[in-house]
């Protein structure tokens, strides 16, 4: 079985990002150069299985939010969903940040899995989640995915 690696987007992974936003989102390519062209260069990870790209976190700062993360867009391909992974990858995210992760849910359905996976619902349909005191939860998530 192949392991899972990650690490920062770079302008070279550009390519293999836009398919699997493209499975992922019924939104037009624009939406992920907007993100893209701002996302922040640290906080912005892909996570490789075998050579391929399986999913990606694309993060941002705007400048009203002070310190605060937004979650652009955090995608899976179908084929490793549904056994913990993702859960595993954004506990593993969350790690990597001090302060709060704000992101909108594009579905009830993944609004309940933000939910399940420490986000409030707070203000205008965006669901929060303050890393604050919460790193060492998150770090043994972290220490699961290096395995």
């Amino acid at each position: 079985m192949d392991k899972l690696t990650f690490h920062v987007l770079t302008t070279k992974d550009r390519a293999a990002v836009i398919p699997l936003f493209q499975k992922c989102f019924e939104l037009p390519l624009e939406d992920l150069d907007i993100s893209w062209n701002y996302r922040s260069r640290k906080d912005s990870y892909g996570f490789w299985k075998g050579g391929d790209l399986v999913g990606f976190a694309l993060g941002s700062y705007h400048r009203r939010s002070g310190g605060s993360l937004y979650i652009d867009y955090f995608a899976l391909d179908e084929s490793v969903r549904g056994n913990g992974l993702g859960t595993q990858i954004l506990q593993a995210f969350l790690a990597n940040f001090e302060g709060s992760v704000h992101l909108f849910p594009i579905s009830e359905t993944i609004a309940a899995w933000y939910s399940r996976n420490g986000f409030r619902k707070s203000g205008g349909g965006y669901y929060v989640y303050n890393t604050i005191g919460l790193r060492s939860q998150a770090h043994k998530h972290t220490q699961t995915l290096r395995k």
